[in-house]
């Protein structure tokens, strides 16, 4: 066991028992479990890095294969290697006969896509390499438009069109949903939104294919997991209802009303905020503009116009309701203009999601794989203790006594949480920065102020101040009234000062 930077890193051999865990932290939001080298999320300053390169850069010129060879071997392939791994990676493409069945069962009885996928690439062993765990990546990233594909035409009536290896992975697929050779925009488009959303950090459903693969069991299974996990609308947002709201928007012509309704209503601006940029996702602005070259070169950009009049509209009434928080439109948002006009069905949406992260999936399993522990959180235990057996004829009909049930003062919950954030040193550190600050302190500034060199900490410590003891005024950050109440009615103390500084 080691501890650098504040930071308690144990090995297989450290016995938990050692470690006492300081943050009750049940999202596992600031608790890091693995160490990658595959992204590098910063939500403060709206920045992603995929294995060195800044999303933008990558998805403005690399096709999604050169991605995946990226996150498989850390580095851009060679012209020949490249050739190679497409040739490798459509030659596993096809789907045997008991897997069409599967696909031809789940279409008729009305299966969502992403029930189809799960239980498609779940048979994805029936035939094909098994020799290994870049066998396994491979076939799972390969065959899953396959499978998209497959479904979607058994749910239209229709034959399925077999996978071609005479085109990329992503025209492939686009093939294989119509029948016909897509066309250069529909391409470059699909290809934009495929390498843009392939890997972003430890999501909950890459997270959980890790754990899947740290019990050494299989990618594909892993896969399968992963297909699970991102079925639930709470993961990728719902880009079919997002893209409803903007038809809806584009009918009716008025994006002030379709805002101020919504708002109104309390049902929120599905598409805007993400939980983890403070500003604009860049994501966003990648397919932003990938959605405006394709809209001006298929002479529908009427709809583009509406799309940008409503971001431009939600944007201004989302501030002016929450000044603090910076709501801006999320990567789905464009997404699901952009694969509209591609022609994508929305009801594969998801599905096609999918098909772009399995890239993410596979890579962070091998990686996890390369020096794998197992993966075994730990959890608070908040139930009874002191119970004793009661026999069955003794028991009440209604279950056991009250005496012992846990009692739960939740009044009494937000001064616990306000006490708890106010408990950490580094955060003392940073309401005194910003106390003796005459004027807002701008990110960098507090930043270089603060002796706290983690990056990565150093916004853990602040996201904790924020809201209620800090705000960020857009110009620099500063006190609010409550903590620099705080600072000065308990800080100022000169005793109190010493003991901490």
């Amino acid at each position: 066991m080691s501890c650098e930077d504040g930071t308690i890193t144990t090995t297989r051999d450290d016995r938990i028992a050692d470690v006492t865990p300081s943050v009750f932290d049940p999202r596992l939001e600031y608790t890091a479990v693995a160490e990658t080298g595959l992204s590098d999320l910063d939500g403060e300053n709206g920045e992603l890095v995929v294995v060195g390169y800044p999303i933008e850069e990558l998805a403005a010129n690399a096709s999604y294969e050169e991605t995946l060879f990226l996150l498989f071997e850390g580095r851009l392939p060679t012209a020949d290697e490249l050739a190679d791994f497409r040739t490798d990676l459509a030659s596993r493409r096809e789907l045997c006969a008991e897997s069409r069945e599967v696909l031809r069962r789940a279409a008729d009885e009305g299966c969502a896509a992403m029930e189809a996928l799960r239980m498609g690439v779940a048979t994805a062993t029936l035939e094909g390499d098994r020799s290994g765990p870049q066998a396994d990546a491979k076939r799972a990233v390969a065959v899953l438009p396959t499978i998209a594909a497959t479904y979607w035409r058994y749910r239209q009536g229709d034959d399925p069109v077999s996978p071609t290896e005479t085109l990329d992975h992503t025209a492939n697929y686009l093939y294989m949903l119509t029948g016909e050779e897509p066309s250069e925009a529909d391409v470059r488009g699909l290809e934009t939104f495929l390498t843009t959303l392939i890997e972003h950090g430890m999501t909950a459903s890459t997270f959980t294919a890790r754990t899947v693969v740290s019990t050494e069991s299989d990618i594909v299974s892993a896969t399968t997991a992963a297909l699970g996990t991102l079925k639930g609308p709470r993961h990728a947002g719902d880009l079919g209802a997002i893209l409803e709201l903007l038809r809806d928007v584009h009918a009716s012509g008025d994006a002030d009303a379709a805002v101020d309704e919504r708002l109104a209503a309390g049902d929120g601006l599905k598409g805007f905020g993400h939980p983890v940029y403070r500003v604009r996702d860049p994501r966003a602005a990648v397919l932003s503009a990938a959605a405006e070259r394709f809209f001006e070169e298929s002479a529908a950009d009427g709809f583009l116009a509406s799309v940008r009049e409503f971001e431009a509209v939600a944007t201004e009434r989302l501030r002016e309701r929450e000044p603090t928080r910076d709501a801006r439109a999320t990567v789905e948002f464009y997404a699901a203009a952009l694969l509209d006009g591609i022609g994508i069905p929305k009801s594969l949406f998801p599905a096609t999601f999918a098909i772009s992260r399995a890239g993410g999936w596979t890579a962070h399993c091998l990686e996890q794989l390369e020096e794998n522990q197992l993966v075994r959180p730990t959890a608070r235990y908040v139930g009874t203790t002191g119970k004793t057996w009661t026999p069955v004829e003794n028991r009440h009909v209604a279950g056991d006594s009250l005496v012992g049930r846990p009692v739960r003062s939740a009044s009494l919950e937000p001064v616990s949480e306000t006490l708890a954030v106010l408990s950490e040193p580094n955060r003392l550190e940073i309401l005194l920065l910003l106390y003796d600050a005459d004027e807002p302190l701008a990110y960098s500034a507090l930043r270089r102020a603060a002796s706290i060199e983690d990056k990565g900490r150093f916004n853990y410590h602040l996201r904790q101040l924020r809201e209620y003891f800090v705000t960020d005024r857009g110009d620099g950050y500063e006190l609010t009234d409550a903590g620099r109440t705080f600072v000065r009615t308990l800080l100022t103390e000169d005793r109190l000062l010493d003991d901490l500084l």
